[in-house]
């Protein structure tokens, strides 16, 4: 760069190839979904070409791609940010292999992905998705084909720049920062502090989404036992949150996701078909 300043969002000739083909991918981060790992799948598909790049080395190269192919869900628009961010730390674990850890990447990747879902979802879908709508709408019950058209442009293209733009800014700090946070140790602090986080929504995203209750209310010495209410009393969420551990134990025992999913709808119908809950 010989010297001269140049801004954030500003690219050498290789790194913006890089962000090309970081932000073209990753338009396709919802087509291979799956239930067991998310995006994540796609996530190793869109690194690809970047970790062959950076990787010479075969083995290398596929620890990598096994290392991004970990369960992995956000806001789309979000995920460039979020990418780019581990390419720069794939950087620096090749220019510095012995200080560098790499299970802070992911550490980085599954603390952030939480919080920046919940951002993107409610700019994205809650908010700019509606505001959109309301520019287009008048067109639309007046059955103008601009109307499409006017909302296709109004979300997307603040969309598209927010990919492109969070690609670079994710790069280009994570280039910037992340030497000196391995050096000063602040990357073990953000790690254990991202993960934190992670569990946090972990726990949030149990407790809203499944849904399990007691329906039965047992009598024992002429008195309704609530237990519901009592399990509430213990710790709200205490099943649902039982259920999500049950489920990880089973995992972890490498236990087939097919046979836990199957086991989890019997036990559903057979709650529900004697009223349980």
């Amino acid at each position: 760069m010989s010297g001269t300043k140049t801004g954030i969002f500003q690219l050498e000739k290789g790194e913006k190839k890089t962000i090309s083909t970081l932000f073209w991918r990753s338009m396709w981060l919802l087509v291979g979904i799956n239930w067991v790992r998310m995006q994540g799948i796609v996530v190793a598909w869109v690194l690809e070409p970047i970790l062959r790049k950076i990787y010479k080395d075969d083995d290398q190269y596929y620890a990598a791609l096994k290392r991004h192919s970990v369960f992995f869900n956000t806001t789309p628009q979000m995920a460039p940010f979020i990418l780019g961010l581990a390419v720069s730390m794939e950087e620096e674990n090749v220019k510095n292999p012995e200080g560098f850890d790499v299970e802070s990447i992911n550490g980085i990747k599954v603390g952030l992905m939480g919080p920046f879902a919940g951002i993107g979802d409610s700019f994205f879908v809650g908010t700019f998705r509606i505001i959109a709508t309301g520019l287009s709408l008048g067109l639309c019950q007046q059955g103008s084909f601009l109307g499409p058209i006017l909302f296709m442009l109004a979300f997307n293209i603040p969309a598209m720049a927010f990919r492109w733009f969070g690609g670079i800014l994710g790069y280009k700090l994570g280039g910037s920062y992340i030497t000196k946070a391995t050096q000063s140790g602040l990357i073990i602090s953000i790690t254990k502090s991202a993960a934190i986080m992670g569990l946090i929504m972990i726990g949030v995203l149990s407790a809203q989404s499944v849904n399990f209750s007691f329906a039965i209310e047992p009598q024992i010495g002429g008195q309704v036992l609530n237990l519901q209410g009592y399990l509430d009393q213990i710790l709200l969420g205490l099943i649902p949150i039982s259920c999500v551990l049950g489920c990880y134990h089973m995992l972890k025992k490498k236990v087939n996701p097919i046979y836990i999913i199957i086991g989890i709808l019997a036990v559903s119908f057979v709650f529900s078909f004697f009223g349980i809950a």
